[in-house]
């Protein structure tokens, strides 16, 4: 089992549990306006997002490497009857699908690797909601590792050829406190050669 699998399948097992923690303020917000269809929530933990977008209305793939995790997200969609088809993968090595996701969730969860399969899998006129940290968050604690922290206009200048719907970074009141966050919501455009 791999470093990275390990510390978080002991996180969830030791009764980390983000199911009761609200979903980010930015997908809240954006959540009536995303295009309906198949969604996608990449590093999905234990369903924060996955759950209120299948409450919503979409079909979400859930992805993430912690089975413990997966296991509590599927065991609270069939209580619930909703569409979450929860994946164990590591994202290092899994090969997203292209052109099949109307949304794509990416919070918290750095890996630059993933921009382009992100854009590729959007369907065109999709949408990605993209938050992570940027590299003044090491002033106020996790995490700390450059290579989990965005540069400024790093997530922006990933996207310069989608339809930004909101673009913005720094210190925000998110739901567990201080964070400076990158946060980015994009539409592929109708008409785009991304591969």
């Amino acid at each position: 089992m791999s470093g990275e699998r390990t510390r978080w399948e002991s996180h969830y097992s030791s009764g980390g549990d983000d199911q009761l923690r609200p979903p980010s303020a930015l997908l809240a917000r954006h959540l009536p306006t995303l295009p309906r269809g198949r969604a996608l929530d990449v590093a999905c933990g234990g369903g924060r997002h996955a759950l209120p977008l299948a409450r919503n209305g979409f079909a979400v793939d859930a992805i993430d490497v912690a089975f413990t995790a997966l296991a509590r997200l599927r065991d609270a969609a069939r209580a619930d009857h909703l569409a979450i088809s929860p994946l164990q993968a590591d994202l290092e090595h899994y090969r997203l699908p292209t052109a099949r996701y109307a949304v794509i969730v990416n919070v918290r969860y750095l890996q630059r690797t993933l921009y382009a399969p992100i854009r590729r899998a959007l369907v065109p006129g999709g949408v990605v909601v993209f938050e992570t940290f940027l590299r003044e968050q090491a002033q106020l604690g996790h995490p700390k590792n450059r290579a989990f922290l965005l540069e400024p206009g790093e997530l922006r200048a990933n996207f310069t050829d989608f339809e930004v719907i909101e673009d913005t970074e720094g210190l925000v009141e998110t739901e567990s406190g201080h964070a400076y966050l990158a946060r980015l919501v994009a539409r592929r455009p109708a008409r785009s050669d991304l591969d």
